[in-house]
């Protein structure tokens, strides 16, 4: 999945408020990005907000996903 990810990935997923959590949010989600971080949470968002349509049926969710503000 990490390679399909377009390059505004990140930024469409910070600017639709996910990763406000974290420090860097640009520099975590960039790494989950790059597959160099393992956080499926964070995958989920970076798919949800840069690829929406693209279905992630919900039993393969992680139960602490939290959901992207439309």
């Amino acid at each position: 999945m990490c390679e399909i990810l377009p390059h505004y990935a990140v930024d469409r997923a910070i600017r639709a408020g996910y990763g406000q959590q974290y420090a860097s949010a640009a520099t975590r989600l960039g790494h989950v990005k790059q597959g160099k971080v393992a956080h499926l949470p964070d995958l989920v968002a970076l798919v949800e907000a840069a690829m929406p349509e693209y279905a992630i049926p919900v039993h393969l969710r992680p139960s602490e996903t939290p959901q992207l503000q439309p």
